[in-house]
């Protein structure tokens, strides 16, 4: 079985930074692959087809919600973890109601990270 790939889109590389280490703290056995912005994520989503994408909501050239969106069509394999402040509910509601498998809060614990991640790659 291959490693799978995440993708992790972000326009602050600090929480992108934070994610990474997240992920390498917790064992998982995974490709990490970054984006910028919406626009970016897209791009590299559509052509490395990430088994996981980490996406937080609001960015720029694209908001998460238009790249959920659009991840239907170009990677409709690429299950998608929203990462984001503003976790209201109506706003956690839109983006699962959108196709995301989950929803996790920023600030976020490294080990909700991880298990977000477990959960997202047995979906």
């Amino acid at each position: 079985m291959s490693t799978p790939t995440l993708l992790l889109v972000d326009d602050d590389r600090f929480v992108r930074t934070l994610l990474k280490d997240a992920i390498q703290e917790s064992g998982l056995e995974v490709r990490l692959l970054e984006a910028a912005d919406g626009q970016e994520g897209l791009e590299v989503a559509t052509r490395e087809r990430p088994a996981v994408m980490l996406l937080d909501l609001f960015m720029p050239r694209r908001s998460g919600l238009e790249v959920l969106a659009a991840m239907k069509d170009s990677s409709p394999d690429t299950r998608v973890l929203i990462i984001s402040s503003m976790d209201a509910e109506p706003v956690v509601e839109q983006a699962m109601s959108a196709g995301a498998v989950g929803f996790v809060g920023k600030p976020f614990h490294p080990l909700e990270i991880a298990l977000a991640i477990r959960q997202a790659l047995a979906h």
